[in-house]
């Protein structure tokens, strides 16, 4: 198969999966991913796609680790230090030996121990870029995630030198304990030695190009996302753990000492938009090569007929079951040795026991690490690769249906109260400073328009999907009575071309304000299309026709008469009285709360419209003239969540999660931006003339 059609093909599968995930969120975006890599596996299974595990590794899993090392709590895994180490050092070796007697006492062929071993070593190390997939959706204690994180982050060490030594037993039947000791302990400090040199050398290098102001943007962030690879090569050259390697020069970057210069935020601010994309991409060519590769090992397994299928499945469940048996064991162990020390019941820890073991899920690594296996006996080979793979697989799915029994869904109620309460201050400090600055109340209310929307979409979330499904539907009926009421108005000749164009820039803004993943994509695509051909064809037919529109000088704002004004106001206000009725006639079809609630909102706009200012409110958001009003709002905005904050109502993360979302509005509110079409025509017209 092509390069090129592979490429399209992941690109686009990755695209369609964010999608799925977005329409149907209880179905994690890794299961979506991992679902694709099958069926890409079964479709291509005739094709030949060889996986290097070695560059697999390199490419895919040593960016992620670095990036994980980048956002991991050092103080958190200094203070569960032993707990980490107990989990990638002798469970690791635990879990390889008697993953590796049970595979040879229950597999249906004859299998060589070492490979049996091999095979241990490869489930025995957990997957951080699985676990930290399922992190996202379930609330774990603070202690217990960066627990899990570091041991995923770090086992890969010990997995990949007890599968090592296992391939060594294998090939050459010889093994030695003290060797296979020495060799990971040179691996460890290896790995850490190279990954703090390399973090070292790119921060003086970077420093140079400072100094003598060589130094740009675009150069430090090829330099970051160039040093986990080089780290990761080395660290291979040499013969020492990669994995570390890349993971403690992410460590080193992240806690470096900052500068606060304006060159580091910029870089920072890219770099953070860039790692997420590739994050994004990479977690899910992860997920669907591990498909992909299973859906390929599972066709020459199946079809054995040296035992039946039946038999086969029965000791994938059996192996998985041992494999969390063996780990809840150990920590266990861990655990009770604790409370002896510490004098405390064994009852205490019987929460982060079970989330420890549950979430120690294997993932793609494992997959890696077992394609690592020399050629073997066709039997064999498919026979090992079958069961690593299916117990992967099956460890990632009972993680998926046993996590939401221990461990409650991420959820954001309590924050979006408190953010809801927030921007009502500001919304209420804006109406208090419009009520004594009249002449600025037109921006003031655009402002304010802005903070509405925004409170009505956080309320909005909460609300469950039907009503969801609802407000979107009565949200693109009101779009239609409102367009069919403007087309009237301007066939009867109540109003001209310009108020026609203005009250179009105002059902534009409706149209942002439809959610169109609860609604029909074909009654929306209408419903627009219907409007935008409408207002084409009125453009066409006035083009030649000479109509007055002036601009004033100092704002650069189009100026309508009185009696414009006048035209507009009551075009709204029949429509509103078409719309009010068309609310009560469904009152009985769809949820009264809802129906009540457009219906308040309409009538309080309507008192807004006859104040006189609905045709600057309507102007103001297609004409990028009032950053001054939005820039103070930000800046009350940013005030109020130091006052949150300090008053407790905030903590310190969700805090500056906020800022961050005050600072991107505010990025991108300010970034340069042509006016729209109806603005460039009202202005190439005038002056024309």
């Amino acid at each position: 198969m092509p390069i090129a059609i592979i490429v399209i093909t992941f690109l686009l599968s990755l695209i369609l999966s964010n999608v799925v995930n977005r329409i149907i969120p209880q179905i994690p975006l890794p299961a979506i991913q991992l679902f694709f890599g099958i069926v890409f596996g079964i479709f291509s299974k005739n094709q030949a796609f060889i996986l290097n595990p070695e560059l697999f590794l390199a490419f895919v899993i040593a960016p992620l680790n670095f990036r994980e090392g980048q956002e991991s709590d050092v103080k958190s895994f200094l203070k569960s230090r032993n707990l980490v180490l107990f989990l990638i050092l002798p469970t690791v070796f635990l879990t390889t030996i008697f993953m590796g007697l049970s595979i040879k006492a229950l597999i249906p062929v004859e299998l060589p121990l070492a490979l049996c071993f091999a095979m241990g070593a490869s489930l025995a190390p957990t997957d951080a870029v699985a676990f930290l997939s399922l992190a996202k959706r379930f609330k774990f204690p603070n202690q217990v995630k960066n627990t899990l994180t570091s041991e995923g982050l770090l086992n890969d060490a010990s997995g990949l030198v007890a599968f090592q030594f296992a391939l060594i037993a294998l090939t050459t039947g010889y093994f030695s304990l003290t060797k296979a000791g020495v060799q990971l302990l040179i691996s460890i400090v290896g790995g850490l030695a190279v990954g703090i040199i390399f973090a070292l050398l790119n921060r003086i290098f970077l420093s140079i190009l400072e100094k003598y102001d060589a130094a740009d943007v675009t150069g430090a962030l090829l330099l970051e996302l160039t040093l986990p690879f080089v780290v990761y090569f080395v660290a291979h050259m040499l013969n020492v753990s990669g994995i570390i390697a890349v993971v403690i020069a992410g460590v080193m970057q992240a806690n470096r000492l900052k500068k606060v210069t304006l060159f580091d935020a910029q870089v920072d601010r890219v770099t953070t938009i860039i790692w997420e994309t590739i994050n994004f991409m990479l977690n899910g060519l992860v997920f669907m090569i591990f498909g992909m590769e299973l859906a390929q090992f599972t066709g020459p397994a199946i079809a054995n007929p040296n035992y039946s299928n039946l038999s086969l499945f029965l000791l994938v469940f059996a192996l998985t079951a041992i494999l969390f048996l063996i780990r809840y064991l150990l920590i266990f162990a861990y655990f009770w040795i604790r409370s002896l020390q510490t004098r405390k019941s064994i009852r205490k820890y019987w929460k982060h026991i079970n989330l420890l073991t549950i979430s120690g899920v294997k993932g793609s690594v494992s997959i890696a690490i077992i394609l690592l296996l020399p050629k073997l006996s066709g039997l064999q080979n498919s026979i090992a690769l079958f069961i690593v793979g299916s117990v992967t697989l099956l460890s990632f799915l009972s993680g998926l249906l046993i996590l939401p029994k221990l461990a409650p869904l991420m959820t954001s109620s309590q924050n979006l109260v408190t953010k809801i309460a927030l921007l009502t201050d500001v919304l209420q400090s804006l109406a208090r400073e419009s009520r004594t600055a009249p002449a600025n109340q037109a921006a003031l209310y655009y402002v304010m328009d802005s903070y509405n929307n925004r409170i009505e979409n956080l309320i909005l979330e909460q609300e469950p999907t039907n009503v969801k499904e609802e407000l979107a539907e009565l949200q693109l009926l009101i779009l239609a009575i409102e367009s069919e009421g403007l087309e009237h108005a301007y066939k009867e000749k109540q109003i001209n071309i310009v108020e026609y164009r203005v009250y179009q820039n105002y059902i534009k803004l409706l149209e942002r304000q439809v959610n169109r993943s609860f609604i029909s994509s074909f009654s929306y695509t209408v419903t627009v299309l219907l409007r935008v051909l409408r207002h084409l064809l009125r453009e066409l037919l006035s083009f030649r026709k000479p109509h007055h529109l002036t601009a004033t000088a100092s704002k650069n704002r189009p100026h309508l008469s009185q009696q414009n004004r006048d035209h507009l106001t009551e075009l709204y206000l029949d429509n509103t009285e078409l719309i009010m009725e068309t609310l009560e006639d469904l009152e009985g079809f769809y949820t009264p709360s809802l129906v009540d609630f457009l219906q308040n909102q309409r009538l309080q706009k309507a008192e807004l419209i006859k104040s006189g200012l609905f045709v600057e409110r309507v102007i103001a958001n297609f004409i990028p003239d009032v950053s001054g009003e939005r820039l103070h709002g930000y800046y009350l905005e940013r005030q109020f969540i130091y006052n949150y904050e300090q008053g407790g109502q905030l903590t310190a993360k969700e805090a500056q999660a906020l800022r961050d979302e005050v600072n991107e509005l505010e990025s991108y509110s300010l970034r340069e931006s042509s006016p729209n079409f109806a603005y460039d025509l009202i202005k190439y017209r005038h002056t024309a003339k």
